[in-house]
């Protein structure tokens, strides 16, 4: 289990993204939480996240979320331009078992 925060630039989409991701990780069996969140949220300390997924609308913050999740030992991802459908969580979740340590929780989750 991960838990993952996803950004976009108003928290709008990323609530959609975060919506369609629970629902397909639900279909694989998976237990990730998924957290929308706002660009904004870079601006203070993240916590508690094993994993920062980047909408590809904002992926000029890539570098400032990279360098945020790294702080607290967290990974970051730019996904691609994808839809907030279930064919986007997918191609999302896939993204996220590309890497072995987002697929597992990590030591920052106490």
């Amino acid at each position: 289990m991960s838990t993952v925060l996803v950004l976009c630039g108003a928290g709008a989409s990323s609530t959609f993204l975060a919506h369609a991701l629970r629902r397909q990780a639900n279909v694989r069996g998976l237990t990730h939480t998924f957290t929308p969140a706002s660009i904004a949220a870079l601006n203070m300390p993240l916590a508690s996240v094993d994993v920062v997924l980047v909408s590809s609308h904002v992926s000029d913050f890539f570098d400032q979320a990279e360098e945020a999740a790294v702080a607290i030992g967290a990974r970051a991802i730019q996904l691609p331009v994808i839809n907030f459908n279930a064919a986007g969580a997918d191609i999302a979740l896939d993204l996220l078992d590309a890497f072995p340590h987002a697929t597992t929780e990590s030591s920052n989750n106490g």
